[in-house]
């Protein structure tokens, strides 16, 4: 195992959030002006939500947008790690928790990303694909939480 290949607890993770209001993956509050990070902005159509390790972005959040008007959040590792407990399958014998993990998957095809991992969960999203999409969700919020605590990182 490579010295890079695990992401330490307090790495912090750039994520994307697509600028334009009209994908909804963020919001204002009305009154009070707070910045909403929203559960779709951490959609995946695998279920496992990718970011980038900020020390092989040379701490250059601008280098994680995929897309020009785009915003980034941060994350950090462990505190992705610790939402273990609001992630959840229910079956009839009762909740199957799932840990939740910062997996490094460096992208080595056109276009390279180097700092590329994902957010995975053990065991995996099973059941209908009704449960799994109810789990996936779940997950998704709890990140959303994080990354509306920690704020923009880099405005849209």
């Amino acid at each position: 195992m490579d010295k890079n290949d695990y992401i330490l607890d307090d790495e912090q993770l750039y994520r994307s959030v697509r600028g334009k209001l009209e994908y909804e993956e963020y919001s204002y509050n009305e009154t009070t002006g707070e910045l909403r990070i929203r559960d779709v902005a951490f959609r995946d159509r695998n279920n496992k939500p990718s970011v980038d390790r900020a020390k092989l972005r040379g701490f250059n959040p601008s280098l994680s947008k995929l897309s020009e008007t785009d915003g980034i959040v941060s994350l950090v590792t462990g505190e992705v790690r610790a939402i273990i407990g609001d992630v959840k399958t229910k079956t009839d014998t009762g909740d199957v928790v799932h840990s939740v993990d910062v997996v490094y998957k460096p992208i080595y095809k056109v276009p390279k990303n180097l700092a590329h991992s994902e957010i995975t969960v053990k065991p995996n999203f099973f059941g209908s694909t009704n449960k799994q999409k109810k789990a996936f969700r779940l997950l998704r919020f709890a990140l959303a939480r994080l990354a509306t605590e920690n704020g923009w990182t880099l405005q849209p």
